[in-house]
């Protein structure tokens, strides 16, 4: 059984995030869900991204770090779009991170000065190839820091947010298909 760190995107921690976090524990993992914007959630991606804006990235970093201070023993971080950058902070700087898991929203890690791979951190990174919030330069940042840690997924479709059931952008073949490879990879580090 894993602990899972997940952390929601700029829509807040939305029912798509809880029907994540229960099909990850139904799969026999345990799961935290932090809430970044203390209650706040949003139906457009846009407003909750001036959110993100307007009190900036770091500070939702901050916050999910003092949510998660009290867990023992080792973890893997997994988020979604502000979640998935978030995420990878974490996972890059704490030493009981295990695995990390970001859906779109990856971040360079020099923007965290962050410069080195942890030993033993093994990763997957997931992106739609249609994606209009993609950042191909910030995705190729951490796949290079990783020198080999990292898998890399692309889906065929054009949602940001394509991984969220009932969401405008969901696209049920590819969220079945990151589910089958989130599980897989949370298997394989519980061996």
């Amino acid at each position: 059984m894993t602990q899972v760190v997940l952390l929601h995107s700029a829509l807040g921690l939305t029912q798509h995030v809880l029907d994540w976090a229960e099909a990850l524990r139904e799969d026999g993992h345990t799961v935290v869900t932090p809430d970044l914007f203390g209650g706040e959630v949003f139906g457009d991606l846009d407003a909750g991204v001036e959110k993100v804006d307007g009190e900036g990235f770091a500070s939702f970093v901050a916050v999910a770090r003092g949510q998660v201070a009290g867990l023992d023993g080792p973890r893997v971080y997994a988020g979604f779009s502000l979640g998935g950058g978030v995420a990878e902070v974490l996972a890059l700087q704490d030493p009981q991170a295990v695995g990390l898991v970001v859906v779109t929203g990856a971040v360079s890690p020099a923007w965290f000065d962050i410069t080195a791979w942890p030993a033993g951190l093994a990763a997957q990174l997931h992106a739609a190839n249609g994606d209009p919030w993609l950042e191909p330069d910030e995705n190729a940042a951490l796949v290079a820091l990783a020198d080999g840690a990292c898998e890399e997924f692309e889906y065929s479709t054009d949602g940001h947010l394509f991984a969220f059931e009932g969401w405008h952008e969901y696209d049920e073949d590819a969220s079945h298909l990151l589910f089958e490879r989130v599980s897989d990879f949370l298997a394989a580090l519980d061996k």
